[in-house]
């Protein structure tokens, strides 16, 4: 299957891409349909590139929210909504891995149009974390899925609450997920169609959200995402976690350099760990220096991830920005 999602990714004819997706399509469901989560494990760990993944995870997605019977009326989908926090406060506090009323977020969704025609819609109290949505049984899910379109099976997705503990008083950046499971109209815009558009229900969730899990002491900046299948949810929240990160260091480090020393310049290089290394450098003082690691994910697109953090420094005026040409060690790097 990872070969098929391969072939797919690289195929320059349309109709040869839509037949391999086709076949790498009948053979995800046969192999959920019969439980072998082998063989699902086994191509989502042999990917051979950030393309074919892509494809293999968005294939996987949509089979595991496509009705086996081809003429069902209803569509049952799982998805997930990745959540960004930004929290700072005492050393030790912890924010609560329950929000405590599932419904008024639920109200929020359904009042800024982002339900669309879903007949049901279950979203889970817990903010989990990624172990919870990679580790379930895809097999399982796939069969409680069907479960809900025949109406045996109620809409609760099985997900772990994930408490986040501050583990220092400064800033820090935390992924989390809201997972549910929506039952629609089979032939109808799904959920993360008309829930695409953050734009409308964004900051009112956050707003919820704040609400609900803030306390005295505690500075909280939940930022949601776009909900996309649980495989894709995956790769988004952590592409968003440290698009978030990395802004959240280079504004801290660039304004107390600025103040200290002046502008600073700016090095990025590959890192032996397998994540960006960004050092921030003081022009009046080489010893003055501030470093970050973005982690990469097996999905990402090294070129595109350089682009953004490239991007970003421009936008924060910093000039020169050297690119080494060789990997680096992280001890090297990070601690200068």
């Amino acid at each position: 299957m990872s070969r098929l999602a391969a072939q797919a990714a690289d195929a320059a004819d349309a109709t040869q891409r839509r037949r391999l997706l086709d076949r790498l399509q009948r053979d995800l469901r046969e192999a959920l349909a019969s439980g072998r989560d082998d063989l699902v494990a086994s191509a989502l760990a042999n990917v051979i590139s950030p393309a074919a993944g892509l494809m293999l995870w968005d294939t996987l997605d949509r089979v595991m929210n496509t009705p086996a019977d081809p003429g069902s009326v209803l569509a049952a989908g799982a998805f997930a909504i990745p959540v960004v926090f930004v929290a700072a406060g005492v050393l030790g506090n912890e924010i609560s891995g329950v929000v405590p009323d599932a419904n008024a977020m639920t109200h929020v969704l359904r009042t800024h149009g982002a339900l669309g025609p879903a007949h049901t819609f279950g979203l889970s109290q817990a903010l989990c974390a990624e172990p919870s949505l990679e580790s379930a049984s895809l097999s399982r899910r796939y069969a409680l899925l069907r479960g809900v379109e025949s109406g045996q099976v109620e809409t609760r997705p099985d997900v772990i609450p994930a408490p986040i503990r501050l583990e220092s008083a400064g800033e820090s950046v935390h992924l989390r997920f809201l997972a549910g499971v929506v039952l629609a109209p089979a032939h109808a815009p799904s959920f993360l169609e008309t829930a695409g558009d953050i734009g409308s229900w964004g900051l009112p969730l956050s707003r919820e959200l704040l609400a609900q899990l803030g306390q005295a002491g505690l500075s909280l900046l939940p930022l949601p995402r776009p909900p996309a299948g649980l495989m894709k949810a995956l790769h988004e929240g952590r592409r968003a976690r440290e698009e978030v990160a990395f802004q959240a260091f280079a504004s801290r480090e660039l304004r107390r350099l600025r103040s200290e020393t002046g502008d600073p310049e700016a090095e990025v290089a590959a890192l032996e760990s397998g994540s960006i290394g960004v050092r921030l450098v003081s022009r009046l003082d080489r010893d003055r220096a501030e470093a970050h690691g973005w982690k990469l994910d097996a999905l990402d697109d090294l070129t595109d991830v350089t682009a953004s953090i490239l991007g970003l420094l421009a936008d924060c005026r910093v000039s020169p920005v050297r690119v080494l040409e060789r990997v680096v060690s992280d001890a090297e790097f990070l601690t200068g």
